[in-house]
């Protein structure tokens, strides 16, 4: 696949790309750029891992429906997609075994970032951690919109705000077809869209095309959490323009996605009215008092759904062999 990796890609998105504060894409990518073992842009990786595809929201737009999602599966599936041969750690730092955890995970991110590779980690939000002081017992890492670097004792490592540590090693690259790839990742978009995180509670939680049932309901019954609003259909509205860029590029390589690609590429422009529909009432801070325009977004977000389940529908049919092979599983490779 590194002929393919290394293939200048045409074809982004018009609009300027949302910055996404806690995309594991961007931190994958960081990552495995620097290692030289992905030259594509950030989009690109987003797709082929089928990282873009996924949507799943809290019923009332809670902040942490960017990330509330099985991370160890789709992290673990979105390397191996691409041939990326890695390893991870994930659990909640209260448990009484954590201090073992830690210790491991200390020492296996030490040895990877000897090797030259970078680490990924939860510190409240996805970071890349890119080098280590063991006189001084520290560990360095960078946000994802930040260039600056910030401090992390080993004895911090995975004690966040949030309840959770995560962490995600690549240790080796497998070579893959690129088409294999980018069949696959559309393959991969049709089991998001259809099947419920089982990681998640249905009652508090909604999945794939079924999240815009569950969004249309909090906004109309102003049911919603307002900040998470906003952060929630932002960073989403990031995720379309990688789809819909990652739609585009594909269908170089194969012309048949490209009525997929129109569909994306016409989410992509829903999403980017909808966040300029939010950005009339800008949230200045977490901590502000914070409105959204809930009856504006109603029609926008109807018209969401109706393409996206048209790109479903569509991949379905162009798909629709090996899709029908895996019979009940669709994400079954």
């Amino acid at each position: 696949m590194n002929d393919y990796l290394s293939k200048q890609a045409s074809g982004s998105a018009d609009q300027p790309r949302v910055p996404l504060s806690s995309s594991f894409a961007d931190a994958m990518h960081q990552v495995l750029s620097a290692k030289g073992w992905f030259s594509l842009p950030v989009h690109m990786l987003s797709g082929m891992t089928a990282l873009c595809f996924r949507l799943s929201v809290h019923r009332q737009l809670h902040p942490d429906s960017a990330t509330a999602y099985n991370w160890a599966a789709e992290h673990f599936v979105a390397a191996d997609l691409i041939g990326i041969i890695a390893s991870q750690g994930a659990g909640f730092n209260f448990s009484p075994t954590f201090p073992l955890y830690q210790k491991q995970a200390v020492a296996a991110i030490r040895q990877s970032l000897e090797q030259g590779t970078g680490v990924v980690c939860w510190k409240d939000q996805f970071v890349v951690i890119t080098r280590c002081d063991d006189r001084r017992q520290l560990f360095y890492y960078k946000e994802l919109n930040s260039a600056a670097e910030h401090e992390l004792p080993y004895e911090q490592l995975g004690k966040n705000d949030s309840p959770y540590w995560y962490g995600q090693i690549y240790e080796g690259q497998i070579q893959k077809d690129m088409l294999q790839v980018i069949r696959e990742s559309f393959i991969q978009a049709v089991y998001k869209a259809e099947v419920h995180d089982p990681m998640l509670p249905e009652s508090d939680y909604a999945c794939g095309l079924k999240a815009y049932d569950a969004m249309l309901e909090a906004l109309e019954d102003k049911t919603y959490d307002a900040a998470g609003a906003y952060k929630t259909l932002v960073f989403y509205a990031g995720m379309k323009q990688d789809t819909a860029s990652y739609a585009r590029e594909a269908s170089l390589y194969w012309p048949e996605l490209e009525g997929i690609a129109e569909h994306y590429t016409a989410l992509a422009a829903v999403y980017n009215e909808i966040t300029d529909a939010l950005n009339e009432r800008p949230v200045l801070a977490p901590e502000a008092p914070c409105s959204i325009n809930a009856e504006g977004l109603l029609p926008l977000l109807r018209e969401a759904k109706r393409i996206e389940t048209a790109a479903i529908q569509s991949i379905r049919l162009l798909l629709r062999e090996p899709i029908e092979n895996r019979f009940h599983d669709v994400g079954l490779r």
